[in-house]
This record gives structure tokens, C-alpha cells and sequence, in this order.
């Protein structure tokens, strides 16, 4: 059986010779682009982060960041999940202080 995604070649062979299967991955493996961890969040004594657990831009008042830049490290899954649970705790962080004022 010959497949589409393994540009014709069965798995077998791909698994059965290393130079097919070296140029089927050079060919359709690349890297995945998530653009987070630009704006660190953590203490403001760490020279690497850029905001506080809230979101608040070290040094910069009624400024935040609320999105993935703010991850410590990039997550090894997909960005989207941890990205909404970042802006819902942003958010909640947001109508606190609001609340407090």
C-alpha cells in the first residue's frame, strides 16, 4: 500500500532504509513557531522578566501584558489553552485591583 503523506513510499520502506527515511524528514519535518516568554513574568529583581504574576509591566504603571509573551518558557504542547487560562488570570488579576480601588 502506498500512502500521499509519505510522498509514495510505503512505511515499511521508509522504516527499512535510512537514506529514504533521512530525506522524507528532512522534507516534511520543520519546527513549529510559538511566539511566547517576550515579556518573562516574574519578581522585578529578575533582570529577565518583564512583568508580575499580575500582568503589570515592572516600572511602567497601568501598563500589562496579558497573553503568552509573559510565560516563563514555551510550553511543550500547543500555545492556545495555556494562552486563555493566562488572559482569564490576567483578567481576574485586572478586575481585582479594579475592585480594590
Amino acid at each position: 500500500m502506498r500512502f500521499a503523506i509519505t510522498d509514495g513510499r510505503s512505511i515499511s520502506d521508509l522504516l527499512t532504509n535510512d537514506e529514504l527515511l533521512d530525506r522524507f524528514v528532512r522534507q516534511n519535518v520543520f519546527g513549529n513557531f510559538h511566539p511566547t516568554s517576550t515579556c518573562r513574568m516574574g519578581s522585578a529583581q529578575d533582570p529577565t522578566s518583564v512583568t508580575d504574576p499580575s500582568g503589570r509591566v515592572h516600572g511602567i504603571s497601568g501598563l500589562r501584558v496579558a497573553d503568552a509573551s509573559v510565560m516563563p518558557f514555551c510550553p511543550r504542547a500547543n500555545t492556545n489553552i495555556p494562552t486563555i487560562m493566562v488572559a482569564e488570570k490576567m483578567s481576574d488579576a485586572l478586575m481585582h485591583d479594579r475592585e480594590q480601588q
